[in-house]
């Protein structure tokens, strides 16, 4: 993501971040079956992508426990406020939120998952994956849910969707396909969609020797 479009998003965040959860209420579904995809276990180091609000923090801390370790990052001050109240340090497992872009973050411990929820323009960016897909343990899983395109013939809500996240994502190249990176860096790569959705869910697991280096 450039410089420019940072700070766009930076933002546009900052205005959006107190309504976030209420708009997006009709993608909570999908972002539970993306957490359950990555079958986490208890003890286990698990990061949030561009967590936003922490919307998934609840359901990634049950799964891990009080042993394990929950990290979030993103970009925006605002969104992170916002996850920063989800917070219970009695309840959830040791969890670190970091303010920073996936092109730039030092994660404090290797991953065992790594969940990308709704992150269009991160996936979409070569150096991002490899800067966190090589901080990950060989063999971690992945998980990435989001929009994409319907199919070509439906094509009033294909620019439906356009018109509807314009807000939200700053580089539509890719939407029609977002976790196409992925598939190039994963092993046991799987999506699973259809032409008549615009959800998916998409799982690998990080290559177990050659880690993706920088594009």
């Amino acid at each position: 993501m450039s410089t420019a479009d940072l700070d766009r998003a930076v933002a546009h965040y900052r205005d959006l971040a107190p309504r976030y959860d209420h708009f997006t209420r009709r993608i909570n579904d999908v972002r539970v079956r993306a957490v359950e995809a990555l079958r986490l276990r208890p003890g286990e180091v698990v990061v949030d992508a561009g967590c936003g609000t922490g919307w998934c923090f609840s359901k990634l801390a049950a799964a891990v426990g009080r042993g394990g370790r929950l990290i979030g990052f993103d970009p925006s001050p605002d969104m992170l406020a916002m996850a920063r109240t989800r917070l219970d340090p009695s309840s959830l497992p040791k969890a670190e939120l970091i303010r920073a872009t996936a092109e730039e973050v030092q994660l404090p411990a290797p991953a065992d998952a790594i969940l990308f929820s709704y992150t269009h323009d991160l996936i979409r960016s070569r150096r991002a994956l490899a800067n966190l897909l090589r901080q990950a343990r060989p063999r971690a899983r992945v998980a990435a849910t989001g929009t994409k395109l319907y199919s070509p013939w439906l094509f009033p809500a294909n620019w439906y969707l356009r018109y509807s996240h314009r807000g939200y994502i700053t580089n539509f190249e890719g939407f029609d396909a977002p976790w196409t990176l992925l598939e190039e860096l994963l092993e046991d790569f799987h999506v699973d969609t259809n032409g008549t959705t615009q959800h998916y869910i998409a799982t690998g697991r990080v290559p177990a020797a050659a880690r993706p280096q920088d594009a």
